[in-house]
This record gives C-alpha cells, sequence and structure tokens, in this order.
C-alpha cells in the first residue's frame, strides 16, 4: 500500500474520532474488534478450564481448575505498573495525535516499549522465585499447591513479551486502530488452544501443558508486532532506535500519570486475590462455582470492555483537538450503547445459564446450584459492570487516573471485601452472601463514579506549545 492510500485510511479513522457526527456508529466500528478481541481471550480461558475438566484425571480436574483459575489476580499484580504506563501512555499518545503532533507521540511510544519491556523481566525473576510462598499463603495444599506453583512458574516468562504487547497495543489504541491488535490477538489465542490440547491430551503434560500453551501463544506474536512497531508507517505510530533511549523527562512526565493507574490495577488484583483466598476457605463447590461463573461472565461483559477502551481514545483525541463538548458527548454515547448491549446479553444467557454451566459441572450438583444462583446475580448486574467500564475509559482518556485508582480501590477495598468478610466473620453466613457483597459494590461503583464524573477537567495532559511540537 502507498503512502497516500495510508494518509487517506488514517484520515477517516480520525474523521470517525474526531468529527463524524453518529457517535454510536463511529463507537462501534471502533470498539468491535477490541470486543471480539476480548471476548476470544475469555473464550480461551474457558477452553483451559474445559481441558482441565475433560482431560486430567477425575481425581485432580477439581486442583486443575482451581490451579488454571485462580492465580489470575497473581498475574495482574504482576502486570500492574505495565498496564498503569500503558494506560498513561495511550492517553497521551492519543492527546498529542488529536492535536497533530506525532513525532511526540512516537517519543512517548518507544519509552513506553523501553519501560514494559524491563518491567516485564523484572517480574518474571519475582513471581518465579515467589511463586511457592505465594501460593501456601493463598491456602492452596496437596495437588492444587504443586499444580499452582507450577502453572505460576512456566507463565512467568511470558511477562516480558506479553508487557512489551501491551505498549503496541496503546500506539494502535490511541491512533484509532483496533484491527491489527484483534488480528495479533486472534493468533494468540488459536496458537494457545491448538498447543494446550496438544500437550495436555497427547504429551500428558497435566496443567504444565496448559501453562506452556499460554506461554506460546503470547510469545510467538511478538516478532510480529516488533516489526510492526518499527515499520514506518503513515497510518500509525512507529518508532526508531532513538526513541529508545531514556528520556528522563518524558519518563517522570509518565510515572506521573501512571501511577494512580498503577496502584489502582494492583489494589484491584490484590484484592481479588483476597477474595479468592476466603473463597477457598468455603470449600470446593464454592470454589468451582466462582470459577465457572466468572469465566462465563468475562465472556459477556466483554463488549462493554470493548467500548470503555475505545471510550479512552475517543475522550483523548477530542481532548487533544481542543474538542471538549465532542469529548463529553462521545462518553454519554457510549455509556447508553453499553448499557444497552448489557441488557440485551442478560436477557439472552438468564434463561439458559443453566445449560451452559453443566458443560463443567454436570457431575458436581452442589457446585452446579450455587453457580446458577451466582450467575443471576452477577448477569443483573451486568448494566452496572458496563458503566463502571466506561468511567474508567473516559478516566483514563482524559488523564485523570487517580479517579480510575478512587474508583476501582473504593468498589473493592472499602465495600466489597469488608461486606464479605462480616458476612463470613461475624454474621457466619453461607457462602452465597458474595454475590450480595458483589452487587452492593457494583452499585456503590457507579454512583461514585458519577460523582467523580462531574468533577472530571477534560482539559489536555500533555504539553501542546508549539514549541513542544517541533518537529512534529
Amino acid at each position: 500500500m502507498d503512502v497516500s492510500k495510508q494518509i487517506e485510511k488514517q484520515i477517516k479513522k480520525q474523521k470517525l474520532i474526531l468529527e463524524s457526527p453518529n457517535l454510536y456508529r463511529s463507537i462501534m466500528v471502533l470498539a468491535l474488534p477490541i470486543f471480539l478481541s476480548n471476548f476470544m481471550k475469555a473464550f480461551n480461558d474457558l477452553i483451559d478450564m474445559y481441558f482441565a475438566s475433560t482431560l486430567l484425571d477425575p481425581a485432580k480436574e477439581g486442583a486443575g481448575r482451581a490451579a488454571i483459575t485462580i492465580p489470575g489476580p497473581v498475574f495482574m499484580i504482576s502486570a500492574a505498573l505495565a498496564i498503569g504506563f500503558m494506560t498513561a501512555g495511550a492517553a497521551m499518545m492519543a492527546q498529542y495525535l488529536g492535536a497533530k503532533r506525532k513525532e511526540n507521540a512516537r517519543r512517548v511510544a518507544g519509552q513506553l516499549l523501553l519501560l514494559c519491556s524491563l518491567i516485564g523481566l523484572l517480574m518474571n525473576i519475582v513471581v518465579f522465585l515467589i511463586a511457592p510462598p505465594l501460593v501456601r499463603a493463598m491456602g492452596a495444599e496437596g495437588q492444587t499447591m504443586e499444580y499452582m506453583i507450577q502453572y505460576l512458574r512456566i507463565r512467568s516468562f511470558e511477562m516480558a513479551p506479553l508487557f512489551a504487547f501491551f505498549a503496541f497495543q496503546a500506539t494502535r489504541t490511541a491512533s484509532g486502530d483496533t484491527v491489527t491488535p484483534f488480528i495479533l490477538n486472534l493468533v494468540m489465542i488459536f496458537t494457545n488452544i491448538l498447543s494446550t490440547y496438544i500437550f495436555m491430551k497427547f504429551l500428558d503434560l497435566e496443567v504444565a501443558g496448559a501453562a506452556y500453551g499460554t506461554l506460546l501463544g503470547n510469545v510467538i506474536i511478538a516478532p510480529v508486532f516488533l516489526f510492526l512497531m518499527f515499520k514506518k508507517n503513515a497510518r500509525h505510530i512507529h518508532i526508531s532506535f532513538k526513541n529508545l533511549r531514556i528520556d528522563h523527562d518524558l519518563i517522570n512526565r509518565l510515572f506521573k500519570l501512571s501511577w494512580p493507574a498503577a496502584v489502582g490495577q494492583a489494589l484491584t488484583s490484590i484484592g481479588f486475590l483476597i477474595l479468592n483466598t476466603i473463597i477457598f476457605s468455603f470449600g470446593p463447590a464454592t470454589v468451582d462455582a466462582f470459577q465457572v461463573g466468572n469465566k462465563i461472565n468475562s465472556m459477556i461483559l466483554m463488549p462493554a470492555m470493548g467500548v470503555g477502551s475505545v471510550t479512552a481514545t475517543f475522550v483523548g483525541q477530542n481532548i487533544g483537538a481542543r474538542n471538549i463538548p465532542r469529548a463529553r458527548q462521545s462518553v454519554r454515547s457510549a455509556m447508553i450503547l453499553t448499557v444497552v448491549i448489557a441488557i440485551i446479553g442478560c436477557l439472552a444467557i438468564l434463561p439458559i445459564r443453566e445449560l451452559i454451566i453443566k458443560i463443567f459441572l454436570e457431575d458436581t450438583p452442589e457446585s452446579l446450584e450455587l453457580s446458577v444462583e451466582y450467575m443471576f446475580f452477577i448477569l443483573t448486574g451486568l448494566p452496572l459492570m458496563s458503566i463502571f467500564q466506561v468511567f474508567m475509559g473516559t478516566y483514563q482518556g482524559s488523564g485523570e487516573t487517580m479517579y480510575s485508582l478512587i474508583l476501582a480501590s473504593a468498589r473493592l477495598w472499602l465495600i466489597r471485601i469488608p461486606l464479605v468478610a462480616l458476612f463470613k466473620n461475624v454474621l457466619e453466613l453461607p457462602s452465597s452472601t458474595i454475590w450480595y457483597a458483589m452487587i452492593v459494590s457494583n452499585f456503590a461503583a457507579v454512583y461514585l463514579g458519577t460523582i467523580l464524573y462531574t468533577r472530571c477537567r477534560f482539559q489536555p495532559r500533555v504539553k501542546l506549545e508549539a514549541r513542544e511540537g517541533a518537529g512534529a
């Protein structure tokens, strides 16, 4: 494709974000690839759980399911700083692109790739070393503990290439390209599914096979996205080796903007780790119900997450272009769109939830009954979670990352975890009270998110003076 066609496509993409009168259509066009990508990731997690339920010895399948799903927050804690930098970098790049300062966006992209890669290497070492005491602290025992340590240590080696991919995603999302990350995610997912099946079915590697499959899927696309980042392209942000030289001023600005998002991500993941530990104490039936219910729910929540991610791009670029009314209108349109989608998804899945859950828990009636009850609450709460996702995208795109920290932390640490602890340890209520605590915390999060939105300034968080744009 010649340069003129590349420029023409980029202009069309920017018109969707900055000028198109139909914001609902524009948001859906950019959100659809993200939604499909996230949906496939959630489907992949569900497939891993299915393999653990069908390819492992029946005596080991419960331990296998727990080993694959319970450590999830550990990976999110490890990725917290990289996700924080990705969030801040995407907001900065979107605002620079909206202000037509592409060279500044390239500088941010280079520092982002450098920082995310270094964080990945560091967290690889940390997770590998602390896996045994961490798993014991979570309350895992016997076969479950052995599987979880094995799973964590193998997957720790994916962190450097995966975090570098976060940097690539940020560059493409900021410019409105949601298709390329979607294609690469598809390659990752299909590689993961195929290799996991081969490793578990034919090589008899059990849970280690699932870990190796995920590792291979997350590493295999590294040469491709690195090539795309360095390839000159008139449509998208590309970098050169000079952009990888340490820029202390830019790193300092990135850190100031990213630390609230990083801390929020870490606190959220630690909160879920504590919740998982509490859930362990309720027994295997509750653990199974929670795992299966969450995996199914995460698939249904994907449209809202896609719209939330795109909201950050619309808000960021329109703030950079000094079009504040359109930035605010983007939030309103995203909110309406995601709530409508959530209601449709809830009404579609609610009547057939038991049939879906039976695929995984047909042989464990107690777990099945709990999971059916749990799914009722999380499905009816989908509109609340959808609004939460749009608020988070709004704060990230506008650079108000402190608000995302407040909202994410309050939902878990001020409401959900204290409620669960109260219900279990003081009132001695059954495990189903976990679902009630989740609904209450989501209601409270929407209320708090609305208050924070009224204080959102929608002002540029990057320097746009003429001297700053030299060479842009």
